[in-house]
């Protein structure tokens, strides 16, 4: 079982950096100050909705997920090394 669990951490913790390593961490406020053209329109609402928020806004999420892979992998990791 420990080394099952092993294998599973270094797996989620691998897929893990790698989209976080491919991706931004950012907030949508971050991405519409990044990502706004200068002629954009008058709302945040509006704003989002242009391709290069959305493309911030996408690798943000990514990068989330992959820390979501990383903390899950370590977890697994640790629960193998207290077997």
């Amino acid at each position: 079982m420990t080394s099952y669990l092993t294998a599973v951490g270094v797996i989620l913790t691998a897929i893990g950096a790698v989209l976080i390593g491919l991706n931004d961490v950012m907030s949508k406020k971050k991405a519409l100050e990044i990502g706004q053209s200068r002629y954009s329109g008058a709302t945040d609402e509006e704003n989002l909705k242009l391709p290069a928020v959305q493309e911030l806004l996408r690798r943000s999420g990514n990068s989330s997920a992959g820390l979501v892979f990383v903390i899950v992998g370590a977890i697994f990791l640790v629960l193998a090394s207290l077997n």
